[in-house]
């Protein structure tokens, strides 16, 4: 306790020093002198604001034992995947039900491909190129 008002006087010393220096070329000695006692109480309670806060924020932290909930929740975690049986017999019914009825207006593509590599006729390479580049 003792140090904390040696500190607010002496940023209010510091305040008060500070507006005479600045004050006294352009004004009397009386408007100087009152305007400093102004910024010693000024620079003292920014110091006492300054002083509260930081105690309040560098507070040391509260011992873990006091911090710990008395029930268990939130001690353990659960690492387990429920068993989705249900959703993929949902998904499987619904990929058979597609394959019996399939979707109006759909076909596959039947591409006509080479037969054989070693010595391919020009007509369906050209055709194979003109179909690669309209794609």
């Amino acid at each position: 306790m003792s140090g904390k008002w040696r500190w607010t006087v002496g940023f209010g010393v510091f305040g008060a020093v500070l507006a005479f220096l600045f004050q006294v070329s352009r004004n009397t000695i009386g408007t100087t002198l009152i305007r400093s006692v102004y910024a010693f109480l000024a620079f003292a309670v920014l110091a006492t604001v300054v002083r509260i806060a930081l105690s309040v924020l560098l507070r040391p932290a509260a011992p873990p034992s006091m911090m710990l909930p008395k029930e268990d929740s939130g001690r353990a975690i659960d690492l387990t995947t429920p068993d989705d049986g249900e959703l993929t017999d949902m998904l499987k019914e619904q990929w058979t039900e597609g394959k019996e009825r399939p979707v109006s207006g759909f076909q596959p593509l039947n591409p006509q491909r080479l037969v054989s590599l070693e010595q391919p006729n020009a007509e369906d390479v050209v055709k194979a190129v003109r179909r690669m580049t309209d794609e």
